[in-house]
């Protein structure tokens, strides 16, 4: 009987994961000509490394299904400037307290000069949601 329970628990797992659309984070460089955007993006199984995204470049997307069991989160240090002295370091997903997992969520981030904005879909505008840390 526990092995007939391990085992419906493991089909659901995946075939949650099947039928689940990916989660989506968008991060976007309009800071300006000849300004990059240098980021670090991580959650608690992946690290992308230290990247960067050109003035105007097509977004930086990363993909990820919610985890069932540990709280899905990624995190971005974003940074700009001559010598990178402008950063912030952004929460930029964090999945919900249910046991069910989000499915088709969507973050866009855009880096500009004033500061960081952000919005939950791709049709809202983003909106100014924080000010660059200068160093």
């Amino acid at each position: 009987m526990k092995h007939l329970i391990l085992f419906i628990l493991v089909t659901t797992y995946f075939r949650l994961h099947e039928a689940c659309e990916k989660n989506r984070v968008l991060l976007h460089n309009e800071l300006g000509p000849g300004r990059i955007l240098e980021f670090h993006c991580y959650s608690l199984h992946d690290d992308l490394g230290v990247k960067n995204l050109n003035f105007n470049a097509p977004p930086y997307v990363i993909e990820f299904h919610d985890d069932v069991i540990i709280r899905t989160a990624w995190i971005c240090l974003l940074r700009q400037g001559a010598n990178k002295e402008y950063s912030y370091k952004v929460e930029v997903y964090r999945a919900g307290y249910n046991f069910i997992p989000k499915c088709g969520q969507i973050r866009v981030w855009t880096a500009k000069l004033d500061g960081i904005y952000f919005s939950r879909n791709l049709d809202t505008p983003p909106v100014l949601a924080l000010r660059w840390n200068k160093a």
